[in-house]
């Protein structure tokens, strides 16, 4: 029975990460993209009149939502 707790902890915990992260970007992109751009250099930064950056990360962020609740349905059908 433990070993089964340890599994759903690390699926939950999972889940919670891609959707904790998608529903960040879909609800801040602009802050999401500037902590991306400070902290790893790797998005340019994100100024309050860049639709196009904001709109690419709130459609990146709605595929990490879908990828989280395919996820919980594959491990549901797994289950059964």
């Amino acid at each position: 029975m433990s070993r089964l707790l340890g599994v759903v902890f690390i699926y939950a915990a999972m889940v919670l990460a891609w959707s904790g992260v998608g529903l960040f970007m879909l609800i801040a992109p602009a802050r999401f993209g500037n902590l991306v751009h400070e902290s790893l250099q790797l998005f340019p930064e994100v100024n309050p009149g860049d639709w196009g950056k904001k709109l690419f990360l709130r459609l990146l962020g709605i595929g990490l939502l879908a990828f989280a609740i395919r996820l919980i349905v594959r491990v549901a059908h797994q289950a059964n």
